[in-house]
């Protein structure tokens, strides 16, 4: 008899204790989250570059022929204009050049009066005419090649050649820079250029025209504005890049040439949904990510696609505006997971 009484308790304390655990089951499998809700916004995407900023204008400045620098009328740092006169060279090919043209006058014009006569013939006019022509030519040329004038206004940054020294044609070593052969290097840097590399999956969103702000590490402090103005028209076949030319007002001359920048080119304005950061949920081992919607009182898992980050909201693809978000409790959830919604103590 005590033996069935033993079995009868046993058979009782174990439906009772399955009951428990079904009861705590059912409690366990509400799970309690924090929401928010998703919004449409307007806002004006960018996207962002590493560059460097180069002259707008440079040039080696030499010559045709090499020579001895006479004289050199700006040092390092000068400005100067258009058309001022830079560098003399050693002039005794040009003098003899003149010494050459003048003989050669002389019989040109001892010949124009014989012709109009008609004692020469005119093959032998011809003849003459052509020497002089050619020496006239000769002239011009070694005078040009005696002295250095500015092609544009900029400022005097490098002596490749100093005074007193021969010229002859050897490439400058400064790398980044124009390496042609010449005595001194020219510069315009009242505008700026500054050279970023856009991948082939972002060129097609550069337009010329678009704005760009531009921050350099040597000045973090200030933004300066700047605007597309050239795309190269190929793509570097080893980065699959190609190069966007960016233009800027230097009026101060605080910016110098081979300066880092940070580069952001804005994007027309276009709407955008936002969530909270701390509404993504990214599977571990992927790069998958998703936000949980809440719809009756159950968690969707919903696969979204980043876009931007603009401060504490990331913009995303893959839901609508006004959605219930979670923002707290979401690593405890599963697809249809049901929840109970908690007061967010931080709105």
């Amino acid at each position: 008899m005590k033996k069935y009484i033993h079995i009868l308790m046993v058979t009782i304390l174990s439906f009772s204790c399955k009951d428990k655990i079904h009861k705590t089951d059912i409690t366990d499998s509400i799970i309690p989250v924090v929401v928010t809700k998703s919004k449409q916004i307007k806002f004006i995407p960018k996207l962002e570059f590493s560059g460097t900023a180069f002259a707008n204008k440079e040039a080696n400045l030499g010559t045709a022929i090499p020579g001895r620098i006479e004289k050199i009328y700006f040092n390092e740092g000068q400005k100067v204009n258009k058309g001022d006169l830079l560098v003399e060279l050693s002039s005794e090919l040009y003098m003899q050049a003149l010494i050459e043209r003048d003989a050669l006058k002389k019989d040109f014009d001892r010949v124009s009066r014989l012709r109009e006569k008609g004692s020469l013939s005119e093959q032998d006019f011809d003849h003459v005419k052509a020497k002089y022509d050619a020496s006239v030519a000769k002239t011009q040329m070694m005078k040009k090649n005696s002295e250095i004038r500015a092609p544009f206004s900029g400022i005097i940054v490098d002596h490749i050649v100093k005074e007193g020294e021969n010229y002859f044609f050897a490439p400058s070593l400064k790398p980044g820079y124009s390496t042609t052969s010449g005595i001194i290097k020219l510069m315009q840097l009242s505008e700026l250029k500054v050279e970023i590399e856009v991948n082939e999956k972002e060129i097609s969103k550069i337009k010329k025209g678009q704005k760009a702000l531009i921050i350099f590490d040597a000045y973090p402090e200030t933004t300066y504005e700047g605007i597309v103005t050239r795309i190269d028209p190929i793509l570097s076949t080893l980065s699959r890049t190609t190069k966007v030319e960016i233009k800027i007002i230097n009026r101060d001359l605080k910016i110098k040439p081979g300066m880092y920048a940070s580069v952001k080119i804005q994007m027309p304005e276009q709407n955008a949904i936002v969530v909270p950061v701390e509404a993504i949920y990214r599977q571990a081992g992927t790069g998958n990510d998703f936000v949980y919607v809440i719809t009756d009182q159950l968690a969707n898992k919903i696969p979204v696609k980043r876009k931007y980050t603009l401060n504490n909201e990331v913009v995303i693809e893959g839901i609508e505006p006004d959605e219930t978000i979670v923002i707290a409790g979401k690593n405890k959830l599963n697809e249809g997971s049901k929840v109970e919604i908690k007061e967010n103590k931080n709105q």
